[in-house]
């Protein structure tokens, strides 16, 4: 009778065909795909190319097509394949030498699904620049060995790395970086309570606007970008989500909107001194490129007013929300920003000023009621597009695990593939905040969107892309 049953459950998995072979197109290009329809995931592998000796021998040509300019060749990986039945499977594995010999990839953007990237995965191959998201745990040996074009490689801290990661390759910079982990605030700070188990519950690990985003064709070289998001304070409540909404918003400039990666500025948890740095850069840029540029900032964070003169501010996460002469002044900010030389300046700002938390609460524990800042006017070629306006409160969502005016915007970014005008995502921004903070906050949240003189007459036309 066991032997029966063993019998039975390996003609079941037989059937089911547990792991099965499948292609997958990539922007144009045929590669190989393994699904497991255990547990939905796949791995993007070649079937055709074989490793002996660290030499390759592969029976087809080993040439990627369709990447866009040829000065910018960059290929995107997907989060999701599409199962010949439409189910989806999760892509979390770069397969042996999926990407080995390539000669015409400068850029390879990988998705936060990766979780592993097995052994010559890149070898031999052109690429310029890559990072490695923080979802990766493992690399194996020699996946970046006779990279002679590489020149920076990004890694997290705490990952695994099989031998001779890029042996052979030549003047290559190796940076690892610490991915953010949030903080319960000190319980001894009445200002900082810890998050409730209920809301940690509640935050979503991934919402529709997380995955499947949109590919651009073509790359914006002169296109540039400032995300900032600040969720873990050391002196004040944690702004829930705004982590996943910097890194989701990041993720839509690069692959929706087509910004090179080293045209995007990305910085968690920042302080004065690097928000500082930040648009010191975008001064430089402007300089150099003479006209021609174009940028966008994304801010998510708290946002803090000097209750002497209701100014506003942005808090930076080493300040105290009663310090308004350590936090980034709006003032300050809008004059830097208005006096680039650019084509124009989009900045949103997932943040409100009256001195609230994201959500219930107030930042300081001896302030009672909101307060109402003064409206900063943008100056030179500036469009402002702000969560909240005067006194009210910018709220998350919680079910989507992101800020509820980001959810919004990054959800027409995905409809329109990036393709929409300001003045139809200005309008669905406000319209749909609106309705879905009186839904599921029960208090009103509405955003503005406001401009310099110079942009006045045109800014509804303007788009991102």
């Amino acid at each position: 009778m066991s032997r029966i049953k063993i019998l039975l459950i390996l003609l079941i998995v037989g059937c089911n065909k547990v792991v099965a072979q499948y292609t997958i197109d990539i922007q144009g290009n045929k590669f190989d795909i393994e699904i497991n329809q255990l547990d939905r995931t796949a791995t993007i592998c070649d079937y055709n190319y074989k490793v002996v000796d660290t030499k390759y021998n592969g029976s087809k040509p080993r040439k990627i097509r369709f990447l866009g300019k040829e000065e910018t060749r960059t290929l995107f990986v997907p989060e999701i394949f599409k199962g010949p039945n439409g189910e989806a499977y999760t892509i979390t594995t770069i397969g042996k030498a999926a990407f080995a010999g390539f000669k015409n990839i400068d850029y390879l953007v990988l998705p936060n699904t990766i979780t592993n990237i097995e052994e010559y995965a890149f070898f031999n191959s052109s690429i310029l620049s890559i990072n490695i998201p923080p979802s990766v745990s493992i690399i194996g040996d020699r996946a970046f060995g006779r990279c002679n074009n590489l020149k920076s490689l990004k890694l997290p801290q705490d990952i695994i790395i099989g031998k001779d990661l890029y042996a052979e390759s030549k003047e290559i910079s190796v940076k690892y970086y610490a991915p953010s982990v949030p903080s319960v605030p000190a319980a001894s700070n009445a200002s900082t309570p810890a998050r409730t188990e209920q809301s940690q519950k509640a935050i979503a690990l991934s919402s529709d606007v997380d995955r499947d985003l949109p590919i651009a064709n073509s790359q914006n070289e002169e296109l540039f970008a400032i995300v900032i998001a600040n969720e873990n304070y050391q002196k004040v409540a944690k702004v829930d989500c705004a982590l996943n909404d910097g890194r989701t918003f990041q993720r839509y400039c690069q692959q929706t909107l087509g910004i090179p990666s080293d045209n995007i500025h990305m910085v968690e948890d920042a302080t004065y001194g690097q928000m500082k740095e930040e648009f010191n850069w975008l001064t430089r840029v402007a300089k150099v490129y003479e006209g021609e540029a174009r940028v966008i900032v994304y801010y998510a964070g708290h946002g803090i007013p000097d209750e002497k003169n209701r100014t506003a501010f942005l808090l930076p996460v080493d300040v105290s929300g009663d310090n308004a002469v350590a936090a980034f002044s709006l003032k300050e900010l809008y004059e830097q920003l208005g006096a680039l030389n650019v084509k124009n300046v989009t900045l949103f700002m997932d943040a409100c000023f009256s001195g609230s938390q994201r959500g219930e609460g107030m930042l300081t524990s001896a302030r009672a009621v909101a307060i109402e800042t003064q409206t900063e006017d943008p100056l030179g070629n500036m469009i402002v597009f702000s969560a909240a306006q005067g006194d009210e409160t910018a709220y998350p969502y919680l079910e989507k695990g992101h800020g509820l005016f980001t959810y919004f915007l990054l959800k027409k970014l995905k409809e329109t593939k990036g393709n929409v005008d300001y003045g139809t995502l200005s309008d669905y921004i406000r319209k749909e905040v609106g309705r879905k903070s009186i839904v599921v906050n029960k208090k009103p949240q509405p955003p503005t969107v406001t401009f310099s003189p110079k942009m006045r007459s045109g800014w509804r036309n303007f788009k991102l892309r």
